[in-house]
């Protein structure tokens, strides 16, 4: 028993199964093994796509994190140091936002590896 998959249509580019005998949306016939390799072929796409964003959350991620901790480390040595004090900012938030955004594309990029 094989696993079901999707592909696009060779006419219309509409999303159909692996098994289907034709197009459902434009009637065209299937032959069975050309649909499993676009079904391959469509297979690399998505985890093309999914590595792609997935290093886009840990980069944007990383940026974030970098920023905001070099804001509060910055901002708290400033008026740590200064001769009459002063304020600081500490955004917590957005440095566990950061840390958070690009963990979860560790997590993710690690979860395609096979």
């Amino acid at each position: 028993m094989s696993q079901v998959r999707v592909f696009p249509c060779p006419r219309c580019q509409e999303f159909i199964a692996t098994d289907a005998r034709s197009c459902r949306f434009c009637f065209t016939p299937i032959d069975p093994q050309s649909a499993q390799l676009a079904a391959d072929a469509q297979d690399k796409e998505n985890i093309r796509y999914m590595r792609r964003r997935y290093l886009r959350h840990m980069l944007i991620g990383a940026a974030i994190f970098i920023g905001a901790s070099a804001l509060s480390v910055g901002s708290f040595a400033a008026a740590y140091y200064s001769p009459t004090g002063g304020y600081y900012i500490v955004v917590v938030g957005l440095v566990l936002y950061g840390a958070g955004d690009f963990i979860y594309g560790l997590a993710g990029l690690l979860g395609l590896i096979r």
